[in-house]
């Protein structure tokens, strides 16, 4: 039983790994699923299987990508520390990642360059923007707790510095993915201390 399952974990990583190479090289709409079984070397069935449709394919690699991301800034933040401490860990991890998770990059590349407007995705790209609109209120939340602290300065608003932390944040990694070898992982501290300098106390 053990190893049936562990089969087919391999299968679904399998295609995982698949999607993301065809999706890129061909993008969302020009890719059928059986691009994707002859990708992985399976029959198109096992695709409707493990994930049903290419949509839900596409939806589990974003997935997939957001937990490896919340993962990251979960690990920055119980590493423990100073509120400024934190903030700077978050953007240090972040840049790493980008580095590091070769999945990870494909995937921020496949939303930004190579997954098109289609009406297929309407869901993914509302999903996006409300995960986007929660992270600006839990940063603002965080923001308020370095105020309450007295961590940053005073005349700082949650909410405008919770928006600015994540276009900063985001800024990094599309610069990364546009312009390859111009935001680093040797320069990951640095680059976060640009931001902590302009907020802290």
């Amino acid at each position: 039983m053990r190893r049936t399952q562990e089969d087919a974990e391999l299968t679904r990583q399998s295609l995982l790994d698949a999607a993301l190479k065809v999706f890129s090289r061909q993008g969302y709409a020009e890719t059928r699923l059986e691009d994707i079984a002859d990708a992985a070397k399976v029959t198109r069935g096992a695709i409707y299987h493990h994930f049903g449709s290419k949509k839900e394919l596409f939806q589990e690699l974003v997935q997939v990508a957001a937990q490896n991301s919340s993962r990251a800034v979960q690990q920055a933040i119980q590493a423990g520390g100073t509120f400024l401490e934190i903030a700077r860990r978050v953007l240090v991890y972040s840049v790493q990642l980008m580095e590091q998770d070769s999945q990870f990059r494909g995937v921020m590349a496949l939303l930004m360059f190579n997954s098109g407007g289609s009406a297929d995705l309407a869901a993914v790209r509302e999903q996006r923007v409300t995960m986007g609109l929660e992270q600006v209120r839990q940063i603002s939340g965080f923001f308020r707790m370095g105020l309450d602290q007295g961590a940053v300065r005073a005349d700082l608003d949650p909410d405008v510095a919770a928006t600015a932390f994540l276009s900063y944040q985001n800024g990094l990694v599309i610069m990364s993915l546009m312009a390859p070898g111009t935001v680093k992982a040797e320069q990951a501290e640095a680059l976060a201390d640009v931001f902590v300098m302009g907020i802290e106390k």
